[in-house]
């Protein structure tokens, strides 16, 4: 394998040479943009390295060389812990991953190991397309709706770096779905992506859910138990509703992400971790970033690629193909002969608003299955399942006096907020009189108004 390396620092520069050669690759050096525009075509390097600030330009232009003289060649970014906003535009540009300096032996021999099994990804992400045109199914995602094929689009563009990728979206609309997808699109396939649901672990175990611990680290702590970060090495670490951290262990995560290792609780050595992070949650970030739910340096770390997972009323043309994507994969389990959907069966599910998004979508699906009879899902069917829906999930109740309605998805602190806000409106800005309502104290009404910003 040939490899330019575009680095200014000499020391830097003949370190990488040196490195990269001991792994077996033939190594090449160059200092500035120009001198790395004639080794492109002299030397014709399979890989590319670049740090991002050059003495005659940058790297986005080593990259755009790169490209002209051989599309298919990948470029790597070479930059330091505060330029990483760089690096993402870097491989917006069309650069195949980034590196952080100070450099680790270690990321360049999984680099080149990564780098050796891109054709294998390639092959997939081919394989992938081909499926989306025959069925609309791309990975664990189904949709053809310009939206989706938009997203689908960034995602494969995505899963070609080790960028971390933070995916946002109400509950139900497939976030977990996007990172597995993104994973299967890695290179980083082969080890498997861990998931972790930063909500559902208590806040006192959640430390050593992540870290792992040592034998007699706290009580009941009988035996040492590998984290999740020791079991995604080389792969994948999928972290659900990641504003749930404690602040205590959101400046852990972040030494991690910073330091590339940790340490078990209990433990004293330092362990080496190479996972990629995707994040995830039904939060608005912003706000938790303005309400410390979140750290602002985190949030920054973990959003470097942001994607939004739209909703369900968004892509009503997608219903139809997801409704018969679900039943195909319930007639596989039940095997009870039905295979069809009525096209009047759709057309009621496309005038719901489906709150729940598409997971609300597949329970209505399996509950009309459990309720037809014969080869197909018949309107009626469906429309016994949606009036059965209670009310409040619809967005066509009419709200009446004293009424707060609420959507299935919306996060506690949005449902904490709308219903005090709403309160205090019904007795017309009367704290007193909403705090008893509410049976909290005067003082709770006014430390809510300050958390949520709600000060008059």
């Amino acid at each position: 394998m040939k490899i330019l390396i575009v680095e200014d620092d000499v020391a830097t520069r003949t370190g990488l040479e040196q490195l990269l050669t001991e792994l077996g690759a033939e190594a090449r050096s160059v200092a500035t943009v120009e001198e790395a525009r004639r080794s492109l075509v002299s030397f014709a390097p399979d890989l590319c390295l670049t740090d991002m600030i050059l003495p005659d330009g940058d790297g986005i232009e080593v990259i755009r060389a790169s490209r002209a003289t051989s599309p298919n060649r990948e470029v790597v970014v070479l930059t330091g812990h505060g330029s990483v906003k760089t690096a993402v535009e870097a491989i917006k540009a069309g650069a195949f991953d980034f590196l952080l300096k100070p450099l680790k032996p270690a990321q360049l021999v999984t680099l080149l190991t990564h780098f050796g099994d891109r054709r294998d990804v390639q092959k997939e992400a081919d394989e992938l397309r081909k499926r989306l045109t025959e069925t609309g199914q791309y990975g664990s995602l189904v949709g053809r709706s310009e939206t989706m094929q938009e997203l689908f689009r960034v995602m494969a563009r995505v899963a070609r770096s080790d960028a971390p990728v933070m995916i946002t979206g109400e509950s139900g609309s497939g976030k977990e779905a996007a990172a597995a997808t993104i994973h299967d699109l890695s290179r980083r396939r082969s080890v498997g992506m861990v998931a972790v649901n930063c909500g559902a672990v208590s806040s006192t175990l959640i430390e050593s859910e992540l870290f792992g611990h040592e034998r007699g680290s706290f009580t009941g702590a009988e035996k040492k138990r590998i984290g999740y970060f020791e079991m995604s090495h080389g792969g994948t670490l999928f972290l659900d509703e990641v504003t749930e951290m404690s602040p205590d262990l959101q400046v852990k995560f972040l030494r991690v992400l910073e330091t590339r290792s940790f340490r078990r609780v209990g433990g004293n050595d330092e362990l080496d971790v190479d996972c990629r992070i995707i994040s995830s949650s039904n939060r608005n970030l912003e706000d938790a970033v303005r309400s410390e739910r979140l750290r602002g340096d985190l949030y920054y770390r973990l959003n470097v690629f942001p994607l939004r997972m739209p909703p369900l009323r968004e892509r009503r043309e997608d219903i139809g193909l997801l409704a018969q994507h679900f039943l195909e994969r319930i007639e596989e389990q039940e095997r009870a002969g039905l295979h069809e959907i009525d096209p009047g069966a759709i057309e009621l599910m496309q005038l719901y608003s489906w709150p729940g998004n598409v997971r609300e979508l597949r329970n209505v699906v399996h509950r009309a299955y459990v309720l037809s009879d014969g080869s197909v899902l018949r309107a009626d069917t469906v429309r016994c399942v949606l009036e059965a829906i209670p009310q409040q999930s619809a967005d066509s109740q009419p709200d009446g006096e004293g009424v707060v309605r609420i959507r299935v998805g919306q996060s506690l602190d949005d449902v904490e907020k709308q219903f005090l806000k709403e309160t205090l409106d019904y007795v017309k800005g009367n704290k007193k009189k909403a705090a008893e309502l509410l049976k909290i104290s005067l003082k709770t009404i006014y430390n809510k108004l300050k958390q949520y910003d709600m000060e008059s």
